[in-house]
């Protein structure tokens, strides 16, 4: 018979986000841990920062395992409730929102039993946070035309094209009303400059806003976050440069700007509101630096 380590295994739902996907994802999985002998808990939010709040609170209790379900920014302030506290307890993200960038990226959307067998095993990874403004987050920061695409394409648009709808919904967007080009500072080791842009990106995954191959070469284990830069130019040039997202080639269009770095500072000459994993996270300047393998995911 096999000899199963008891386990006190902490929930942290958003349920506003996939609704009775989580509702039933979490009767499912718990189920199972039941039947195998866990102690669980639950914690459903209900307001911005509560997820901070009761990641906090699992670590403090001492649990063994915390999982989430939720959407990017939710994963994001159980991410920086965890890490502010310097633990290192595993945590197991079940993803569902809108985009789910960093769960795709990871490869964890996963069946419900596949999920029940990542929370009770020992396949961990480290991974790195970025931090910005003081504040961690775990995917990505946006600045500028498109930063929003993904959680304001409709539903209904999603439900007849799939992950295409994100391309539609950004292309419906460039148009010359929205192409208002910022004077933008950027400030790091690797690349420093003044230009005119439209969007500024940072991120810590492949994945951004529905887009596999948005930053292709990032990793979330190298201790930099990728930097993409579109700087101004014709509106033909950017739909051309748009179109090359979807296999990574942007990044070679002479108007696009790619670095990496672990320390990079960004102002602008105007109001700009910046979206950090899909949430509104203040405005410019900003200060984005990275947290080396701060955070223990469950694989």
């Amino acid at each position: 018979m096999k000899m199963v380590t008891r386990m006190r295994i902490r929930f942290i739902i958003n349920p506003s986000s996939g609704r009775e996907k989580s509702r039933d994802t979490m009767i499912a999985v718990s189920k199972f841990l039941l039947e195998d002998g866990h102690e669980i808990s639950a914690r459903y939010t209900s307001k911005k920062d509560d997820a901070i709040l009761f990641a906090t609170e699992a670590v403090k209790d001492e649990v063994d395992r915390i999982v989430v379900i939720g959407g990017d920014g939710t994963v994001n302030e159980v991410v920086a409730g965890i890490v502010s506290q310097d633990s290192k307890i595993p945590l197991t993200i079940i993803p569902c929102g809108t985009t789910n960038d960093f769960a795709k990226y990871m490869k964890l959307c996963k069946s419900n039993y596949e999920t029940y067998e990542s929370i009770v095993g020992d396949n961990f990874k480290d991974i790195d946070v970025g931090i910005c403004n003081n504040k961690y987050f775990i995917n990505v920061g946006a600045v500028g035309i498109l930063s929003d695409v993904a959680h304001n394409t409709p539903k209904s648009l999603k439900s007849v094209f799939g992950r295409s709808a994100y391309v539609l919904k950004a292309l419906s967007e460039i148009n010359p009303e929205n192409l208002k080009p910022m004077n933008m500072t950027i400030e790091s080791e690797e690349f420093s400059e003044e230009l005119m842009a439209y969007l500024f990106l940072i991120s810590n995954t492949q994945s951004i806003g529905g887009f596999d191959k948005m930053a292709p070469l990032a990793s979330v284990s190298d201790g930099k976050l990728d930097c993409i830069i579109v700087k101004e130019m014709p509106i033909v040039d950017l739909i051309s440069c748009f179109m090359k997202i979807r296999d990574g080639k942007h990044i070679n269009h002479d108007g696009v700007v790619y670095f990496q770095s672990s320390d990079v500072k960004l102002y602008c000459d105007q109001e700009v509101e910046l979206d950090v994993d899909g949430e509104y996270f203040g405005d410019l300047p900003a200060h984005f630096s990275v947290c080396k393998e701060a955070i223990r995911i469950t694989l």
